[in-house]
């Protein structure tokens, strides 16, 4: 998808915009950066009239609408201030518009651009004034969920690759989840962790995008080197196979300090001493 963040200068589009390209690479999603003083440098526009707004608008959706076809993930960040552009955009492209404003004076005021106008509809409102990045970015993937039916980019081929799969809510990821999914990588196997997607409870704290975020950061070099991937699923009540399906099902059995870790005590134990439970990456 194309998240789109659209707001006057000094907003925090461009700080949201990063943080949300670190939060999709961490999940292994192919993402691209488009910034609109960037942008302008490319192409030489530094006209800032209608006109010339009107042309670095259009520039950064045709540049958009270009790289989403290669199933990339765009995160583009500029005021584009004209709300007919933007809503034909969403009309051709699979767009999540984001419109950042705030209340508080940041020292960009003489450079805001008169007759802006905000999205009426089909839009995530982010109000920066006193909210952290992680809150902000926990509103925009609550408001737009990630892919989950096919969590791969397109283009991507598994044709001579073979993966151990394991299936958890791993509620919160910990040492004896890591010691399980190495005795597949040990052997050599690309190992796929599937987190399943479980109502918010006391006994699961964090929804299935904030779990993903907690294992990319913990795992971000095996990620990065394409040995691990992540998957959100439904959640699973059984496995099952017919007869010569083509893998098996496989139980390990860890030693007794890995036995004995237990994510209940984790949650119960972080909550009594007021710690995070989700903390920020």
């Amino acid at each position: 998808m194309i998240y789109w963040f659209t707001g006057q200068p000094g907003s925090g589009k461009t700080t949201l915009a990063n943080a949300l390209k670190k939060v999709l690479e961490l999940r292994g999603y192919s993402t691209f950066h488009i910034d609109g003083d960037d942008l302008r440098t490319i192409t030489g526009n530094f006209d800032y009239s209608e006109a010339g707004r009107k042309n670095n608008m259009a520039a950064a959706q045709g540049l958009a609408t270009k790289i989403h076809a290669e199933g990339i993930f765009v995160i583009a960040a500029l005021v584009s201030p004209y709300r007919r552009l933007r809503d034909d955009f969403k009309k051709r492209e699979t767009v999540i518009e984001i419109y950042v404003h705030t209340t508080e004076v940041r020292g960009r005021e003489a450079h805001f651009v008169n007759g802006y106008e905000p999205p009426q509809e089909d839009f995530v409102d982010i109000d920066t004034t006193g909210m952290s990045v992680d809150d902000c970015i926990q509103t925009i993937l609550a408001a737009s969920p990630l892919p989950t039916s096919r969590y791969f980019r397109r283009g991507e081929t598994f044709a001579n690759d073979h993966y151990a799969m394991f299936i958890g809510r791993w509620q919160p990821w910990h040492t004896g989840h890591r010691w399980l999914i190495e005795q597949a990588l040990k052997e050599g196997k690309k190992v796929l962790i599937c987190v399943m997607d479980v109502p918010i409870s006391e006994k699961n704290p964090f929804t299935p995008q904030q779990v993903c975020e907690k294992i990319g950061f913990a795992l971000k070099d095996l990620i990065n080197e394409g040995r691990v991937k992540t998957m959100v699923i439904p959640a699973v009540e059984s496995v099952n196979f017919g007869r010569s399906v083509g893998y098996s099902i496989i139980e390990h059995f860890p030693p007794h300090d890995i036995m004995s870790i237990s994510a209940t005590k984790i949650r119960e134990s972080e909550q009594l001493n007021g710690e995070p439970l989700f903390p920020s990456t």
